[in-house]
């Protein structure tokens, strides 16, 4: 039984942002697994945070470049603040699906630090397409979405882990592998809440897209590997966040 305590909330707070930026964090001491479990509550919370970083740069940008520069700078600040681990997790998740024969395979070509020519062309398909969406993203009359979809994104990596077990016996993704009722409710009402003040009803949009993909890849991986591991829940950060720019720009 999962318990949280929320008295340590604000220490939660800092291990999900320590989990999921490169922002500098101190932590008193090192994190326990009962302590990461209940951090997943603040992922979303910490995607808003890179949201409204990378909006800030929107509204500096915007006075001094064209779109297509601002664009530009707006996703290396998206790829600088996460330290590319969720980029790596693709190439990797990327790798393994389409290497691997067997879940062992699989999961052996996902552990291998090398990044195979399928993986980095799923790379540079994923820059284009964030870089193509964002030009539109800039130039529409609601660019506050870019302050929801690292949120939204960071939702549906509690919906994977939420709906399938840890594939592997030990990694880094295991600590994720029990989030609880109490922490996928309260990370949905921060989901809810930001989207309503943000977007007003348009939020439910991308909200139905990236909970669906999310779903369905978690079922997907479950038949394949048997559930998630570190690398598809970075891959699955990824495909959310482009899901959620492609909702919002043809919605």
């Amino acid at each position: 039984m999962k318990t949280y305590r929320w008295q340590n909330s604000f220490q939660y707070f800092l291990i999900a942002l320590q989990l999921l930026t490169i922002l500098p964090v101190k932590l008193k001491e090192k994190p326990r697994a009962l302590d990461e479990v209940n951090s997943t509550v603040f992922f979303p919370l910490v995607g808003f945070i890179i949201g409204i970083l990378l909006f800030v740069m929107y509204l500096i940008l915007r006075n001094y470049f064209s779109f297509w520069v601002t664009s530009a700078f707006i996703l290396t600040g998206w790829i600088y603040l996460t330290g590319a681990l969720h980029i790596d997790g693709l190439a990797d998740t990327i790798d393994g699906l389409s290497g691997g024969k067997d879940k062992k395979e699989i999961l052996a070509i996902m552990k291998d630090v090398r990044t195979g020519a399928k993986g980095t062309a799923a790379i540079v398909v994923l820059v284009l397409l964030k870089f193509s969406l964002l030009t539109q993203v800039v130039t529409s009359s609601t660019p506050q979405i870019l302050m929801y979809i690292p949120l939204l994104s960071r939702w549906g990596i509690l919906i994977g882990c939420f709906s399938v077990p840890y594939a592997r016996e030990e990694g880094m993704g295991k600590s994720f592998s029990f989030p609880g009722y109490p922490q996928i409710i309260i990370a949905t009402l921060i989901v809810i809440l930001s989207g309503i003040f943000l977007l007003g009803a348009f939020f439910l949009a991308p909200l139905i897209g990236v909970a669906g993909f999310s779903l369905l890849f978690s079922l997907y991986l479950k038949r394949k590997i048997g559930g998630f591991t570190g690398d598809t829940l970075g891959a699955l950060n990824e495909m959310g966040e482009v899901i959620a720019l492609l909702i919002s720009c043809f919605a």
